[in-house]
């Protein structure tokens, strides 16, 4: 079995940190009071790392989200 790291090329990531961030585009850390979605500079606040990490792992995994 794989983790999602292999799966998606974001072997940098730790699956934990690949499925939070995947969570804020699954209506899991929606920004309720905005009704939208964080922006990756917002995510990335909330998560203290950089904006770049936060794009390249939503871009990665799209498809998961995209539905």
């Amino acid at each position: 079995m794989t983790t999602l790291g292999e799966d998606f090329g974001l072997t940098e990531y730790s699956d934990e940190f690949i499925k939070k961030i995947v969570a804020y585009r699954m209506n899991i850390y929606k920004n309720r009071e905005l009704r939208e979605y964080y922006s990756y500079d917002e995510i990335a606040k909330k998560e203290n790392c950089n904006a770049e990490d936060v794009r390249k792992i939503l871009t990665a995994t799209g498809i998961m989200w995209n539905h």
